[in-house]
């Protein structure tokens, strides 16, 4: 009997979490005759999330001002349904203005952070977005896998890698290397040659950005694809700063990062070191799994806040929306 009451009290406890949990309401776009742009006012209560739905063209530029009643207000910019966002404002701010990297929908995310949202605050705000410039034309080539050893394309772009996840690279060719860092879906790498280990082709690949990662990775997850705009330094990676400090008892500062997302809280961070470098953190639901090799490293969280100690002196602080990506 006393099991049985245990249980339907539980069951009580849990019915109002899950009946509070709120879909993603999304919202098309559309611009008036002869105009190039729209501004939206509307509001935000709690987890409520809206997202903003227009389509555009890769090499057109898009502007986008968000202003929120609430500073815990910010919107983030995605291409279609993919969780890598190419702005993040919580980190980057309220504006943005970009020329965009393909074709299709765009999705722009209002949301409130998880703090505010769990505290049912709400926010009124203003977005306007506007869209101008010519397309580009990409010039059609038949798809190429990493199926060779020598040649082949400048560019591949991570492809086939399940939902959610991320592809490892590694310092070498074959999984007894360590990693050194990962992609996600849609990220585009320049080809330095593939070579065969066992059964596996392995590919060496760099990532372009301030700091590029080079390193090996699986041949089968690499297709054919044309290189990054060069407007945009890193496809799908968004970048930012985060509290930092380099010793025991040294006052936070702040360092730069740039962050790979697959969803739900999987992400490799790294954060550029004062002294030159970067700090590589994996994370796999949110949680840290992986450092740079030979690195001691703990995690734990206040609130929003992942608080991460490497080799017991150096001091890391990470919102979950540099994870999460709202």
């Amino acid at each position: 009997m006393r099991i049985t009451n245990l249980l339907i009290l539980l069951w009580i406890a849990l019915v109002p979490a899950a009946a509070s949990a709120q879909p993603i309401e999304e919202k098309r776009v559309s611009f008036a005759a002869g105009t190039s742009g729209a501004t939206i006012r509307a509001s935000l209560k709690g987890d409520q999330i809206t997202d903003y739905l227009l389509g555009a063209s890769a090499g057109q530029t898009m502007t986008i001002d968000f202003a929120s009643s609430n500073p815990a207000g910010y919107f983030n910019l995605m291409i279609g349904s993919d969780p890598a966002a190419i702005h993040i404002g919580s980190t980057a701010g309220g504006h943005f203005n970009g020329v965009l990297p393909g074709s299709g929908d765009y999705r722009i995310r209002v949301y409130l952070m998880r703090s505010a949202a769990r505290r049912g605050e709400t926010t009124d705000y203003t977005l306007t977005v506007s869209i101008g410039g010519k397309a580009t034309t990409p010039t059609p080539a038949a798809p190429d896998y990493a199926d060779g050893l020598s040649g082949g394309p400048d560019w591949w772009q991570v492809t086939g890698v399940s939902a959610g996840d991320t592809l490892n690279v590694r310092a070498g060719p074959g999984t007894k290397n360590p990693v050194v860092g990962q992609l996600a879906n849609g990220h585009r790498v320049r080809n330095m040659g593939c070579q065969m280990n066992g059964q596996t082709k392995w590919c060496q690949i760099e990532f372009p950005g301030d700091q590029p990662l080079v390193g090996w990775t699986a041949g089968r997850y690499l297709h054919e694809a044309a290189a990054p705009p060069t407007q945009a330094p890193a496809s799908h990676e968004a970048r930012g700063s985060v509290p930092c400090a380099q010793a025991a008892g040294q006052p936070m500062g702040s360092c730069p990062f740039r962050v790979a997302r697959g969803s739900g809280g999987t992400a490799s961070v790294w954060i550029t070191l004062p002294g030159g470098g970067e700090r590589y953190l994996d994370f796999r639901d949110g949680q840290l799994v992986g450092s740079d090799p030979g690195k001691s490293v703990s995690h734990t969280r206040n609130a929003d806040l992942n608080m991460i100690l490497v080799d017991g002196a150096e001091r890391y602080e990470i919102p979950d929306a540099v994870l999460y990506g709202g």
